[in-house]
């Protein structure tokens, strides 16, 4: 496929809001050279804000505090579907043997990844796999 052929996009984003979105839009206007994304600065300047933290409202912290948590329970499926940590699908079965129903075990073993990947990126260390492990065992009791 020649450039000429080939069909060109354009980004586009709204800036005035806490939330970036990104959206391809398909166009066969040919690229006169400038920068897309420099065109969009000008376009859409950042808000004037101080603190580009106070224009996010509890809606949106909510939002990224369910997905991050629907992220990790993914991330514990994915786990207990290849087999690795054995410790995984060991705990699933401890935990649904002791009375806890299959999502709140599964949010148990979320929150023990989500503190090792904290403890992880607080002290600029690689993922330990034994501390994960040794963690997924003590459930149901959490770590600090």
């Amino acid at each position: 496929m020649s450039d000429s052929d080939r069909p060109r996009f354009r980004v586009s984003a709204d800036r005035q809001t806490a939330r970036r979105r990104v959206r391809y839009v398909e166009t066969s206007r040919p690229d006169d050279g400038n920068c897309t994304l420099c065109q969009l600065d000008e376009e859409n300047p950042a808000p004037l804000d101080e603190n580009p933290a106070m224009t996010h409202d509890s809606h949106d912290s909510e939002d990224d505090e369910a997905f991050a948590e629907s992220t990790l329970i993914q991330a514990i499926e994915n786990q207990l579907e290849a087999g690795e940590p054995a410790a995984a699908q060991a705990t699933l079965n401890k935990l649904t043997l002791v009375g806890y129903e299959r999502e709140e075990s599964l949010q148990m073993m979320a929150l023990v990844l989500a503190h090792e990947i904290r403890t992880m990126l607080s002290e600029d260390r690689p993922f330990d796999g034994e501390a994960y492990e040794s963690m997924l065992r003590n459930l149901p009791e959490l770590p600090e």
